[in-house]
């Protein structure tokens, strides 16, 4: 990837940021943007401010994941046990996020609203992954899952830990809107790069 084709990267996902950070204002705290033109403006600028924030948090989780892959697949030498890996952090992360948040939030109550959001996650990230298999080769699902749900949970962290869905739902909607950007543009700007 060149310069030029990073700064593209970089300068759209902050945008689509942006959009998703205004979109989950309006979708978290719509009562708290009324009363006045003003109080609308600047709950809207904030929102924006927060997504551009999120967005900037998400470009560095894909190029951690960028390298980490690169590192990995030069020391493995083996594509295939690295996917293997893959699938079973995977598998890690969906239970360790169902857990952690019951054993620390759960208080004996139910636990399927633990349950539902790595559901959720995980059929969001196959969907993209299916999208981009389309759009590429079938080499890209496990990567696509991978970095989708588990690169994005580390980066949710700090939503997840508020134990409240309106924090949650705030920080997951620019993260998803980023890194599905991101993924879904990575093979033409290698392309264009090569």
């Amino acid at each position: 990837m060149n310069l030029r084709n990073y700064g593209w990267l970089l300068g759209t996902t902050l945008l689509v940021g942006g959009v998703g950070g205004v979109l989950a204002g309006f979708l978290v705290a719509w009562e708290q943007l009324g009363g006045s033109v003003g109080n609308f403006i600047v709950g809207t600028l904030v929102n924006l401010l927060v997504g551009l924030t999120i967005a900037v948090l998400a470009e560095m989780g894909f190029f951690a994941y960028m390298t980490l892959n690169y590192l990995v697949i030069s020391f493995l030498k083996n594509a295939t046990l690295w996917k293997v890996i893959q699938i079973g952090l995977i598998l890690f992360t969906a239970f360790d996020m169902v857990y952690l948040r019951y054993s620390a939030f759960g208080q004996g109550g139910p636990i399927w609203p633990f349950v539902m959001e790595p559901l959720i996650l995980l059929a969001i990230a196959v969907i993209a992954a299916y999208a981009k298999v389309r759009l590429t080769n079938p080499n890209a699902w496990i990567p696509t899952i991978f970095f989708l749900f588990v690169v994005t949970v580390i980066e949710w962290v700090p939503g997840l830990r508020q134990n409240n869905m309106s924090s949650a739902l705030f920080m997951i909607v620019p993260l998803l809107f980023c890194n599905i950007w991101q993924v879904m543009h990575l093979h033409r700007l290698t392309n264009k790069s090569s």
